[in-house]
């Protein structure tokens, strides 16, 4: 049977990076503009990527439950990549919560259902999900985001705010393959995340283009002395995905140059100046 490795969000950015990566099967992105995936394939194939689409958007779960089923009649899933997802910068509290948590834990559960052994599952996840603390009364509710009621509760405690909304989500990422992790183990396959510090993707080279300033503090602060590439973030996932990692799941690995260990030094740099 042909390997099968799908990438959501796979038409820019990061997402598209990682899809340039696997050779040895059939490649699905998916995203929810159509000609960006048009482009973005015929770009692949170019490479010599086995490539094609499939449009949706994770936060549907009937699109979700299609993508699946049509992916299971192509050939073996090799490989989940989950790049999907918005910034939180001038988003929705509610869209970036189902898009970013929702989304992922929906990709989670429709993945397991047709995982096989060797299936690797890698959500891309941001060194944002490390600067929440734990929490007894959300930290449930991350991990069952798509209970009755639960995204209400999140959306409360975001209190507005669509970059709370961003850092709770990716905590939620991070204990939802926790959680998942034996689910996974017992069907022969592994769940993972990667959590990406500043990456110049397109995006965030608008923003760094923006604020020149504020970009040039954060590269200080990175220990590597450096903004990362999404070829950092591929190199990653290639690994991860491969059989050299086929003893690493339930984890997640920081590509972010060491910053996320000095976010604490930052924000008290900022509360001091804000004083």
């Amino acid at each position: 049977m042909e390997k099968i490795y799908l990438v959501t969000g796979g038409s820019s950015g990061i997402g598209l990076e990682i899809a340039k990566r696997f050779k040895d099967g059939k490649v699905i992105i998916t995203g929810r503009r159509e000609q960006k995936l048009i482009d973005s394939v015929a770009e692949l194939k170019a490479l010599g990527v086995n490539a094609d689409y499939l449009q949706g958007d994770v936060s549907d779960r009937e699109r979700v439950k299609e993508l699946f089923s049509k992916i299971s009649e192509m050939g073996e899933l090799r490989a989940v990549v989950n790049s999907a997802g918005v910034s939180g910068v001038g988003d929705d509290v509610e869209v970036t919560l189902r898009i970013d948590l929702l989304g992922s834990a929906l990709l989670i559960e429709e993945a397991l259902e047709v995982a096989g052994k060797d299936t690797a599952v890698v959500m891309i996840s941001s060194m944002m999900g490390h600067v929440v603390p734990p929490n007894p009364q959300l930290d449930p509710v991350l991990s069952a985001p798509l209970e009755e009621g639960n995204l209400e509760i999140l959306m409360a405690a975001c209190k507005g705010q669509s970059d709370i909304a961003y850092n709770l989500s990716k905590r939620g990422v991070h204990l939802l393959v926790e959680k998942f992790t034996e689910d996974f183990g017992k069907k022969g396959a592994r769940i993972v995340s990667v959590s990406p510090g500043i990456i110049l993707t397109p995006m965030a080279q608008a923003a760094a283009d923006a604020h020149p300033e504020q970009m040039a503090f954060m590269k200080q602060m990175t220990p590597c002395g450096r903004n990362g590439e999404p070829d950092d973030i591929a190199n990653a996932v290639e690994f991860l995905v491969s059989s050299k990692a086929s003893f690493i799941t339930g984890t997640d690995l920081r590509v972010d140059g060491g910053l996320t260990l000095n976010l604490p030094k930052i924000a008290a740099m900022m509360a001091k100046k804000q004083d």
